[in-house]
């Protein structure tokens, strides 16, 4: 696990929560706890290794979404490349999947990650989205130049995630809908211990224009805002208005970095956040196959 930090985590800072997962999985209790969610067959997420002679060689974790399984941290040993190991356990995967009953699987993987895509697109993924990913020191405080967004409350999820995949690229749709509990795939990332999250909207006329779920993560002082669905016309002033109330946010909580992931085509974002000091400063590419294939 701790070869799996590479360009991506290090361009986003998750590769600073290696020490800090290290020591957690450590701890007798969570291991007590996921013993038990194990038991009642309520376990949150699955690692998958491989192995040569007893020494672990590779390894890649498995969430179940809704209507897809999610794979993550997919890592092989350098001295055990070039082997079939990440391909074994892959097809690991893709069998637990399917026996989940989800008809697809999802990932995501740096754009620059050639020998990786090459791997995915020869076991039948193809790529169906591409993220830009906007990071930066927390902005000072936003006035909102025009438009209040509003929280959208708990009771309202359902009607918002409704929303939402009405604007969901298309590709998406099936495959990641979006839920009360989770709009974004994306949200995996910040599956996390003590992880707070509020959703804001923005609306025009009296119709939902913008929808924005942020999340603070303490253990590296991180706000992660994903607009989760979005009118194509969305205006600059409009998604400053949107962002604002989720920034402030972060920063009352303490965090000095702000991540604001976008999917293409992007719109008035990349423009919007470059002026919060917040540029692209890498990609993902969503890839996605039939489980069954």
């Amino acid at each position: 696990m701790l070869q799996a930090p590479g360009a991506f985590e290090r361009a986003t800072g998750f590769d600073q929560l290696s020490d800090f997962l290290w020591k957690y999985l450590h701890r007798r209790s969570l291991w007590t706890l996921l013993t038990l969610m194990r038991a009642l067959g309520r376990a949150p997420f699955r690692f998958f290794v491989g192995l040569d002679q007893d020494q672990i060689v590779g390894s890649a974790g498995l969430v179940m979404l809704p209507k897809a399984g999610y794979i993550f941290a997919v890592v092989t040993d350098s001295a055990a490349r070039n082997r079939g190991i990440a391909s074994h356990i892959l097809g690991q995967m893709h069998r637990a999947t399917q026996e989940k009953g989800r008809p697809w699987v999802a990932l995501d993987v740096d754009p620059d990650n050639e020998t990786a895509i090459r791997l995915y697109r020869k076991l039948g993924y193809e790529e169906k989205a591409q993220f830009n990913w906007h990071v930066g020191p927390t902005p000072p405080a936003i006035t909102p130049p025009s438009g209040v967004a509003t929280e959208v409350p708990k009771s309202k999820m359902n009607d918002m995630a409704a929303w939402v995949n009405l604007r969901q690229l298309p590709a998406l749709r099936d495959p990641l809908p979006a839920t009360a509990k989770m709009f974004s795939h994306l949200e995996n990332f910040t599956s996390l211990p003590n992880t707070q999250k509020k959703t804001w909207s923005i609306s025009s006329s009296g119709q939902t224009t913008a929808v924005v779920r942020a999340f603070y993560m303490p253990m590296i002082k991180t706000g992660f805002l994903i607009p989760a669905g979005y009118d194509s016309a969305l205006s600059s002033d409009s998604i400053l208005s949107l962002v604002a109330p989720a920034v402030n946010w972060t920063r009352s909580l303490g965090g000095t970095r702000t991540e604001v992931v976008v999917p293409e085509p992007p719109g008035e974002w990349e423009t919007s956040m470059i002026s919060l000091g917040l540029p692209r400063v890498t990609s993902t590419i969503l890839m996605i196959r039939p489980s069954t294939s």
